[in-house]
Order: structure tokens, then C-alpha cells, then sequence
């Protein structure tokens, strides 16, 4: 194959992630910019360099760890009715070529990073490993209480990424890093209700087909409850703005309602899915209102 050959079929082996993952890659990197503004971010040309290389190496790194979660786990992908049709392999795409993508991709971000400094050098290898951990060991995605623990550390560790850039660490954003954490941890084990089906088919023990999907759900909220208490607490302490004690309480309640109404409408994957949209519609106004001085 020439090289005009091979960068015309990687083109398309990227095309194909973005197209299934960019939505999701993209959502997450609310944690470390909000991270990087309250740690301290400027409009000055030498800050707004280090933010837009943290933020691109930020993005290889979450594409890393879902490309590498889909390689790890595409036979098990391939019996799971709602996935089938999104396996790489169905579109021509061979293992290897996704592992050298999942590599350069990791490549990417260790270089970015480096330029930004050595503590997000640090946190991003931490979260790469965590994404290892996750896909590719008998701790990861089948171990509950593990793979939950895993999301919460992968979380507080993203947002982290963006404080430290301006900020050294200290209480306060290891507190507020906590909050994201557990957002993440509480909408993973959403997404485990989401994907109960194919993955009690192909034996995956995740939360939600060891203790079931009502339980798994009701764990979610009360995660996301434990998150929205922190909020207060934080902005009660004025480490956030206070703005947020109130707005918290609001956003809860309908966080309260709209799990009613999920679960009247049963736990199903599209019900999960309607619930996903509308959690990060709350948890993103939440995120605007941290940055309001």
C-alpha cells in the first residue's frame, strides 16, 4: 500500500471514532476547562497557549481511553444487540489498526501535555492507567464496586488536569476535583443500566446485572444527591460561588423528579439514554454557574 494509501485508510479508521465517539469525547472535557478557569485561567496570550494545549491533549487522552475500551472489548461488542452494527471490525477496521490508533492518539496527548508541564504529565498518565485498568484488567468494568471506584478517581483526576495548569494543588480543588468525580462515577453507573442487557449476555458483572438496574439506578441518584451536597457545602465554605447553594437545590429536585420519572417509564436502554441528555443538561448549567465571580 502507498503512503497516500495508508493515510487515506487511517483517515477513515478516524473518521469512523469520530463518528461513534466524539459526542462523548467531547462532553467530557467540560472537567478540566472548567478546572483550568477556576484555578486561575487569564486571557493572556502565554495562558491561552497552555489551556488550548491542555485542552487538545486532554481530548487525545479521552479518545485514547474510549478507543482503547473498544478494542479491548469488541467481541463482547459484537454479541451485544444495540452494538453490533457499531463494531469497527463491521466497517472494515482490523484490531491492529485500532491499536496503533490508540497508541498514536496517547502519543498525541504525552506530547501536549509535556509542553503544558510536568504536573499534567502526571495526572494523565494516572487517568491512562485508569483507563487500562478499566478495559483490560479482571478489575476493571467486571468488578462493580471497582470499576465505580475507578470512575470516581478518573473524574476527580480529569478536572484536576485543567486546575493545576494555573493553580498548584491544594484543598480546594482537591475538593471540588471530588464533585466531578463523583458526577462521573454516578453517570457511569447510569450507562451500566443503559448496557445491561448486552452485557449480561456476554457475562460482563457490572453493577447493574449483579445487584439490577433499579438498584443500580437509585445508587446513581444517590451519588449524584451526594454530589449536589457537596456543592453546597463548598459554596457555603466560599470555595464556590454562592450562587450555588441555591441553584443546587433546584437542580436536585429536578434530578429527583426526572429519576421518578424514569423509573415509571422503566429501566430500559432508551429510558437511561433520555435521562443521560437530560442529567448533563443540569450538571452543565452547574458547571456555568462555578465560573460566575
Amino acid at each position: 500500500m502507498t503512503i497516500r494509501g495508508v493515510l487515506r485508510h487511517y483517515a477513515r479508521v478516524v473518521r469512523f471514532f469520530v463518528s461513534t465517539r466524539a459526542l462523548e469525547v467531547g462532553a467530557l472535557q467540560a472537567s478540566p476547562i472548567i478546572g483550568g478557569f477556576l484555578g486561575g485561567f487569564s486571557l493572556e496570550q502565554g495562558a491561552v497557549l497552555r489551556m488550548v494545549l491542555l485542552v487538545l491533549g486532554s481530548l487525545a487522552l479521552t479518545a485514547h481511553v474510549f478507543v482503547l475500551n473498544d478494542w479491548a472489548g469488541h467481541r463482547s461488542d459484537l454479541r451485544d444487540p444495540r452494538r453490533a452494527r457499531l463494531v469497527f471490525t463491521r466497517q472494515g477496521i482490523s484490531r491492529g489498526d485500532v491499536a496503533r490508533i490508540a497508541m498514536a492518539l496517547l502519543i498525541f496527548s504525552n506530547m501536549a501535555l509535556a509542553i503544558v508541564g510536568g504536573p499534567a504529565v502526571l495526572l494523565g498518565t494516572a487517568i491512562a492507567v485508569l483507563g487500562l485498568l478499566y478495559s483490560c484488567s479482571p478489575v476493571g468494568k467486571s468488578t462493580p464496586v471497582a470499576a465505580s471506584i475507578n470512575h470516581l478517581v478518573g473524574g476527580s483526576l480529569h478536572f484536576l488536569l485543567g486546575y493545576t495548569l494555573f493553580h498548584p494543588l491544594d484543598g480546594r480543588g482537591l475538593a471540588i476535583s471530588i464533585f466531578f468525580g463523583l458526577v462521573f462515577a454516578a453517570g457511569h453507573l447510569n450507562q451500566e443500566v443503559r448496557d445491561h442487557e448486552g452485557d449480561a449476555l456476554n457475562g460482563i458483572r457490572t453493577s447493574a446485572v449483579v445487584f439490577g438496574c433499579q438498584r443500580t439506578f437509585l445508587a446513581s441518584l444517590g451519588i449524584f444527591t451526594l454530589a449536589y451536597a457537596l456543592i453546597v457545602v463548598l459554596a457555603m465554605l466560599d470555595l464556590l460561588p454562592r450562587l450555588l447553594i441555591w441553584s443546587s437545590a433546584i437542580l436536585w429536585s429536578l434530578q429527583v423528579a426526572l429519576s421518578a420519572q424514569a423509573l415509571r417509564r422503566g429501566l430500559s436502554s432508551e429510558t437511561a439514554l433520555w435521562m443521560q441528555r437530560r442529567y448533563r443538561l443540569l450538571f452543565a448549567v452547574t458547571g456555568l454557574a462555578m465560573l460566575i465571580r
